[in-house]
């Protein structure tokens, strides 16, 4: 869709800083003592335990009247980082955010002052959630989050104390990059590695990591039971004479936020490609897990063969699978929702793909569209959302180029929203992204992409779906219209006395509450605009 100069003014606000860094740096010094009211307003990746990204207008407090009201009320700048990874817990006085040193931050959130930090001394990759348990007779309250390091911390929210630190998986490659949830005093947490990165390198004997989901207990992160995506123990697939060995199965990685069938007592998790030959059946799947007992129930596979690694896009390729599959994880976390009585898991593939899976039926398929042409950056990257009441699932595409992990898919790229009727797969409407990422001769802005790769955010009325373009982004949730957006792009001061610099927003996307938006700019990995503002903005009235 073609957006001229007068129509991307009218939509697009500019940032103002309205407090010099200075004044606020002073207010903010030293941290502030205070307690701390740990009822959740926004708690977790998915908003709810079965991912709908849905937020009642009442609760977010922002409606299509009040969008041109929204203002910047204060900023964090995240020291030492360019692709904030962290996704905020948020209770009516405090904001919880972490940075890529590995720092966790409470913040007031009326002023954006400190009250705590925590060094987790490796880079907190995942949703910061709260939970409550029973011990000893007695309530406790407990807030954990994943590392880059392959860590799940348990702290106390009020004081930022450590409770407990245990290692997800003993594999050296280990990485925690999707949140957790809890059901009846119990975390079950998704398991991933780097080792599809570590193949690159030819000396690396590839690979042996088996992706898993984990249940801990909240009291002390102690191992209840671990339920591998891949069944079958890695083995010895070929001896080399000069290079080192390779291994496999392995890989499956779970990347997000499990769902929550406490119906049926299950969990469902969408997993990724295998690392190694030989492919397995439980890549690029939906598994549906026993909550007591972590035993596989069933799983669906999408996209078979699919074996691959950083390897086989490199001229040093010994570790590539024979396979050279496409690398088209689920990313984004299956979501159950209830319409007209009847329970469906809805599912976004990186491949551009959308399915509807019946829970009652061991994963049938219902119906399929493909509203992207997908490829390694998605397609479905992050998260889809849903209006459970109007039966509407919101898709949003990235359908990002990439120059750095080979071949594109074929076919025109379609950064683009979507929304379709739940039950029949119908589809309602469909709005290209707007493209600002051209200069006057045609050419692309370094680090601008148009895509709609971040996770959206739902009301009854609104569709919050940032860009990779450095804009958060708004759309009219019955007719798919480009109402609004906000260009974080710039240079704000910040509350605690740094510059902080918006860039392409990913992964979390945003989250709304009291008449407060929140949301993290910047996002540098695969050559976008880096950035390191944590941003909180509100809505004014005229």
């Amino acid at each position: 869709m073609f957006y001229s100069v007068f129509h991307r003014a009218i939509i697009t606000i500019s940032c103002t800083v309205w407090i010099s860094a200075s004044a606020l740096a002073e207010q903010c010094s030293p941290a502030i003592a205070s307690v701390i009211d740990l009822t959740p307003s926004i708690n977790g990746w998915g908003v709810n335990k079965r991912n709908h990204r849905f937020i009642g207008e009442a609760d977010a407090g922002i409606t299509k009247d009040s969008l041109a009201g929204l203002q910047v009320k204060w900023v964090f700048a995240l020291p030492d980082t360019e692709s904030p990874h962290t996704q905020p817990f948020i209770t009516p006085d405090t904001v919880f955010i972490g940075d890529e040193p590995g720092m966790i931050y409470a913040l007031d959130r009326e002023t954006g002052c400190e009250k705590w930090r925590f060094d987790a001394d490796s880079t907190a990759r995942t949703a910061l959630r709260f939970m409550t348990y029973e011990e000893n007779g007695e309530q406790r309250n407990l807030m954990t989050f994943g590392t880059a390091a392959g860590e799940v911390f348990g702290l106390d929210p009020a004081t930022g104390q450590q409770r407990w630190r245990i290692t997800a998986d003993p594999h050296s490659k280990t990485m925690v990059s999707g949140s957790s949830i809890d059901h009846n005093g119990v975390i079950y947490q998704p398991v991933s590695s780097w080792e599809a990165a570590w193949a690159v390198n030819p000396f690396y004997a590839c690979c042996n990591f088996r992706s898993s989901v984990i249940a801990l207990n909240p009291a002390s992160g102690e191992l209840i039971w671990r339920s591998y995506m891949i069944q079958e123990e890695p083995r010895l697939i070929k001896k080399r004479l000069i290079l080192p060995n390779h291994y496999g199965p392995s890989g499956a990685p779970v990347w997000s936020q499990p769902t929550l069938d406490a119906k049926r007592n299950r969990l469902y998790v969408g997993t990724g490609e295998n690392y190694s030959s030989p492919a397995t059946d439980t890549s690029d799947a939906i598994v549906a897990l026993d909550l007591t007992t972590g035993e596989m129930i069933w799983h669906h596979q999408f996209t078979a063969g699919d074996a691959w690694n950083v390897a086989c896009v490199s001229p040093l390729d010994a570790n590539c699978p024979t396979e050279r599959g496409v690398d088209l994880d689920f990313g984004a976390p299956p979501i159950l929702v209830t319409v007209d009585g009847r329970d469906i898991i809805l599912a976004g593939q990186k491949s551009g793909a959308i399915f509807a899976l019946d829970p009652e039926q061991d994963g049938k398929l219902l119906w399929q569209q493909k509203p992207g042409t997908g490829g390694k950056l998605g397609g479905v990257h992050f998260s889809m959302g849903v209006d459970e009441a109007q039966g509407v699932l919101y898709v949003p595409i990235s359908d990002r180029p990439v120059e750095v992990f080979g071949q594109n898919p074929e076919g025109e790229p379609n950064p683009s929203l979507h929304a379709y009727d739940i039950v029949s797969g119908k589809n309602l409407w469909s709005t290209p992204a707007p493209n600002v990422c051209l200069n006057s001769e045609g050419e692309r802005l370094e680090g601008c992409y148009s895509g709609l790769s971040a996770a959206v955010t739902v009301t009854e009325n609104l569709v919050f779906s940032p860009s990779l373009d450095g804009h958060i982004r708004v759309f009219d949730a019955h007719s798919g219209e480009h109402i609004w957006a906000f260009d974080t792009r710039d240079e704000f001061a910040a509350v605690n006395a740094r510059t902080a610099s918006g860039g392409s927003v990913d992964l979390g996307g945003a989250y709304l509450d009291n008449g407060q938006l929140f949301i993290n700019a910047g996002y540098s990995v695969f050559g976008q605009a880096g950035g390191n503002a944590f941003m909180v903005m509100e809505a004014v009235a005229p």
